[in-house]
Formats: structure tokens, sequence, C-alpha cells
């Protein structure tokens, strides 16, 4: 696996893999309406937008030579927000997620990681506590066709 950080030439390729693994992600939970509403060129847009944002990270996961997933990091002086990380469900399972996080970990010592799951993710919660990751008291309601509740998660 192949872990870069992102650059406007990837711009197409994060639109993909970010709107695919994202519905494939939520397939079941967000309504088919809200999911098919997630399109390729927004995330192209957001990624390109970002580029503009210092404080914003995007990095592009491959495994030989194809895309497999994107993490999008929001990096302040002490904290680091992983705002988006998705892997395309053909290479879970494989322990990438642990190895970007094992990456980002070393690439940014000594900071304080957060990141929000959604309350019924089961399998991302049990996988963010077995990277370290543990819940906070902290909560908020997202819309996503529908009201969902989040968690927070942090690692210090």
């Amino acid at each position: 696996m192949v872990i870069k950080r992102a650059q406007k030439e990837d711009a197409d390729i994060i639109g993909e893999v970010h709107s695919a693994a994202w519905k494939q992600t939520y397939q079941g939970v967000f309504s088919q309406e809200y999911l098919d509403s997630d399109l390729p060129s927004a995330r192209r847009e957001e990624f390109l937008n970002s580029l503009n944002d210092k404080n914003c990270v995007y990095l592009l996961l491959k495994e030989d030579d194809h895309a497999s997933g994107i993490v999008k990091l929001l990096v302040n002086r002490n904290d680091i927000e992983v705002a988006s990380f998705y892997i395309l469900e053909e290479y879970r399972g494989r322990g990438f997620g642990r190895k970007i996080l094992e990456y980002i970990f070393s690439e940014y010592k000594d900071r304080h990681f957060v990141l929000w799951v959604l309350e019924t993710n089961l399998n991302a919660r049990a996988f963010y506590e077995k990277c370290g990751f543990e819940l906070t008291d902290k909560t908020r309601l997202i819309d996503r066709g529908g009201k969902f509740k989040q968690l927070m998660y942090e690692r210090k």
C-alpha cells in the first residue's frame, strides 16, 4: 500500500473514490435518495477547494497502482481531526486502515486526534477503539437526509 498526499492532478480520482467509498459505507443507513445525491464531481470540487486551505490535508491510498481510499485531515496547531476516512469495499479487511492511522500518527507525533463516527456504526467504533481512540462524552446530530447521532472519539 502506498500513501501519498493528494495533489491537484489527483482531483478526479479523489472525487471518484471518496464518493464511491462513502456510498458503500452508508448503504442501508442513509436513504438511497440521499446516497445518490453524493456525486464524484462534488467530492472533486470539495478537494480542489481544500487546496487553498493550509490546514486541510488529503491522503490518497493506492494498492498495486489502484486507488483504494482517501483520508481527509483538518490539521491545527495541537489537534488533528480525521474528517473523512474511507476505503473502498474491495480493499477493506486487509489491515489498510490500521496502516493508514499508524502513518498519520507517525507524521503528526504528539498531537491530539479527534474524529466523529455514527453511533450506529459499530464496526467503525470497534476499529477506532482498537487503534487507541477513546469515546468522549461529546455528541452531535447531523442531517444526512434525516437526523443521525455522531459520537466523538479522541486519541491523546
